[in-house]
């Protein structure tokens, strides 16, 4: 049978296949591009329901921010230090906050703390010890009525922070009430470095192996110096020297001294700062442990002339004097005891003073320049007052 092809036909049907083919792709494609378009239009929409999110977290964040940095400006920071506490976040501006809130309970500057050389900023937990301990170690103790200052005290409280008796009252013989009523609480930003100092001070008189003490005598020099310099200024504009120390600054200060003093004089001394191996024959050496305190107190006073700490140093010159005198008139008039007391002619007295000849608590005979007796007992500390290494008994 003959084969026959009707080219016509397949023409056509590969023409009416060839333009459904046509027709599907168009509708492919335009399902596709409905499918691209909707699915941008899904995306974008998500991009900005993402940006207002996040612009409503950040609002929230610098809404935070804010009262955070408001609070802190509050609270006595200055902007910088505000600002800088603030980018910490959260923690650290309650840590600050609560800080701040107890200083002005206590009367002193948490700013002037923050900026401590000691402090490094971070408020870690060194920071936090730092700012806690200085701020318990404020004065706030009420000023009483004036009086004797070197009358018995009724306190029987404990106003240095140590957990000791005060050596103020039960040594030298202060009247811790009257002392509180002298002079007004010192300023604010005073108060926080004398605060500072005590804390120091209450460390170096009690160093464990922890203790750094190299950097806590730095430290201590460096707000002294610090100190003394805004006194200095203080004085030169207004001519006046108002208080930096309450009475609660002192008593570390003076407990810090005394016992290194005390110590350099073969004394023990107990938790309680009391002298364990006191007798008849180391009281004098006690009395000029009294007058090196004295000293030692009064070089650090020096730049701040502090009125309140200059009292202190006069009322423990004084004990550590009047023991000296019934020390030495005790061997002068006595006649056995006076025939160990050193004889010798003024220009060698002089000699042997500055060479340091003597021992603690020698009774020597000289001449004074009219060519009278005189009795002194070397201490080999210069007094405060007169600068010599020695106390005049009689005849200077």
């Amino acid at each position: 049978m003959a084969f026959s092809f009707n080219i016509g036909s397949f023409l056509g049907g590969a023409a009416k296949a060839g333009s459904q083919r046509i027709d599907e792709v168009r509708a492919n494609t335009r399902d596709d591009l409905l499918t691209s378009e909707a699915r941008k239009w899904q995306i974008a929409k998500e991009d900005r329901a993402d940006a207002r999110a996040r612009a409503t977290k950040r609002d929230a964040l610098r809404e935070k921010t804010d009262d955070r940095l408001g609070a802190l400006t509050t609270l006595g920071f200055t902007s910088e230090n505000a600002a800088k506490i603030s980018a910490m976040g959260a923690s650290a501006g309650q840590i600050a906050i609560d800080a701040a809130t107890l200083a002005l309970s206590k009367g002193i500057d948490v700013n002037t703390i923050f900026n401590f050389p000691s402090m490094s900023g971070d408020l870690g937990e060194v920071d936090q010890q730092i700012i806690n301990t200085t701020i318990e170690a404020a004065e706030t103790a009420k000023p009483a009525e004036a009086g004797d200052l070197n009358a018995s005290s009724t306190s029987s409280s404990s106003v240095a922070s140590t957990g000791s008796t005060d050596v103020l009252s039960s040594e030298f013989g202060i009247n811790i009430d009257v002392f509180k009523g002298l002079y007004a609480k010192p300023d604010k930003i005073e108060l926080s470095y004398t605060s500072r100092l005590a804390v120091i001070s209450q460390k170096l008189a009690r160093p464990t192996s922890n203790t750094d003490v190299e950097a806590l005598k730095s430290e201590q020099t460096s707000l002294l110096a610090d100190l003394g310099a805004m006194k200095e200024a203080e004085r030169d504009k207004t001519g006046t020297n108002t208080p930096s120390y309450g009475l609660g600054n002192i008593s570390p200060t003076v407990s810090e001294v005394r016992r290194g003093a005390l110590m350099n004089r073969g004394f023990k001394l107990g938790l309680d700062d009391q002298i364990e191996n006191m007798n008849d024959g180391n009281q004098h050496l006690a009395d000029i442990a009294s007058i090196q305190i004295a000293y030692e107190l009064n070089e650090r006073n020096s730049i701040i002339k502090d009125p309140n700490m200059a009292l202190v140093v006069g009322s423990i010159h004084t004990v550590g004097l009047a023991g000296l005198k019934s020390y030495g008139f005790g061997i002068v008039n006595d006649p056995e005891k006076a025939k160990n007391i050193t004889s010798v002619n003024p220009t060698d007295f002089a000699t042997a003073t500055e060479q340091g000849q003597y021992k603690a608590g020698q009774v020597v005979k000289t001449t004074n320049a009219n060519n009278e007796p005189m009795f002194v007992v070397y201490t080999g500390i210069p007094d405060y007052k007169t600068g010599m290494p020695f106390i005049v008994l009689s005849g200077g």
